[in-house]
């Protein structure tokens, strides 16, 4: 995991002054650099006079709202990150932060453990979006000043790159115990009936990794929703929804064609062909190609993995016969027969995925025992 750097600073913001002090005691405790503000004047002066990495906003300040000075705070620096504080009845401004741009929220009073682990994951993934823009600013420059060595330069910044968003991705997953295997099942299969479909090679290896980011938006959705173990109600599914606006948001921009591929998935790969899926009921082929590919290879693996609230997770045969039945429906016919055409690499793949997976959480078993 990236260390936040030492100087990252953070504002913790509240009109409540034992909120303050007991929020910034425990950043600071944490090894944290951490300053206080009273007020929306005082927190937009600090904004505005320093390198700030994360603001812990209290969405009732006296006078501007928390929701103005979010505003406020996103359009003069991007680059800072906003968490409100803000009351766990009002679900609704729980949406409209995240719809404004929040990076998460907090219920009052704020659990300062969970404030402290919400504080270094968002840092951690502040840095690796820096790092990013870093090696995209690195590579242009190197363009630039040496055209001789262009191509050996571009394949060391893409691979850089790639690995930078790779690990990006698996940041917003990471509390999951599949993490990393879900994603690395997902973007194979994706690559596999790419392939099928006859596109091109660098096509489909960019498909490969702009899989990878499909649910980097998760990044933004509370724990206590994306953890929860039962049934979400209305309220916490409409904030889960919003995985694929923030998805879009983060990659959004780029100019980087994996990316592009990768906001494209994110927005769209909870689309369904008829228009029933979401964020914004497309249908048929106005669903972009890459997120209708990923959307069936998504599905497959959610399926055939174990996942908390579901009892079982099915087997790969049982799966096919799910995903047939929804041809036309969820998913694309012609994607669904490259689908098809790709079974036998399909089961293979998942299979191989299987066996390695029981190895490794064997091997940690005898590694608990002799320990």
């Amino acid at each position: 995991m990236a260390q936040p750097v030492k100087k990252d600073i953070i504002i913790v913001a509240s009109h409540e002054e034992a909120a303050r002090q007991q929020i910034s005691a425990k950043l600071i405790m944490a090894g944290l650099r951490c300053l206080t503000a009273s007020s929306s004047a005082e927190t937009i002066e600090l904004i505005y006079h320093r390198d700030v990495a994360l603001v812990l906003l209290e969405a009732a300040m006296p006078g501007r709202s928390g929701l103005q000075v979010l505003q406020e705070i996103t359009a003069v620096s991007p680059d800072t990150a906003v968490v409100t504080m803000l009351d766990g009845r009002d679900r609704e401004a729980a949406v409209r932060c995240l719809d404004l741009g929040a990076a998460d929220y907090l219920v009052k009073p704020a659990n300062l453990e969970e404030t402290l682990l919400k504080t270094r994951r968002i840092l951690d993934w502040r840095q690796l979006v820096m790092q990013h823009r870093e090696y995209k600013t690195t590579l242009e420059q190197r363009v630039s000043e040496r055209t001789r060595d262009l191509i050996q330069t571009v394949a060391k910044m893409k691979s850089a790159a790639v690995d930078t968003l790779v690990r990006l991705a698996r940041a917003a997953e990471y509390k999951d115990e599949d993490t990393g295997s879900h994603i690395q099942r997902m973007s194979r299969y994706t690559a596999l009936v790419a392939e099928r479909m006859g596109l091109a090679d660098d096509y489909v290896e960019s498909l490969l990794y702009a899989a990878t980011m499909h649910d980097i938006g998760k990044i933004g959705i509370p724990d206590s929703i994306l953890l929860k173990p039962g049934k979400l109600t209305d309220e916490e599914w409409s904030v889960m929804k919003q995985h694929t606006v923030i998805g879009a948001r983060i990659l959004d921009g780029a100019e980087a064609e994996i990316v592009k591929l990768g906001a494209a998935i994110a927005i769209s790969h909870h689309e369904k062909w008829n228009g029933s899926g979401y964020p914004f009921g497309f249908k048929g082929e106005e669903i972009p190609l890459p997120g209708r590919i990923a959307a069936i290879a998504d599905v497959f693996d959610s399926l055939t993995s174990k996942r908390a609230y579901r009892k079982d997770d099915f087997t790969a045969d049982e799966t096919f016969k799910i995903i047939e039945q929804s041809v036309g429906v969820q998913f694309d016919p012609a994607v669904f027969a490259a689908f098809k055409a790709a079974w036998p690499d399909i089961r293979a793949e998942h299979q191989r995925f299987r066996t390695l997976e029981a190895s490794r959480a064997s091997s940690q078993i005898d590694t608990a025992v002799l320990s």
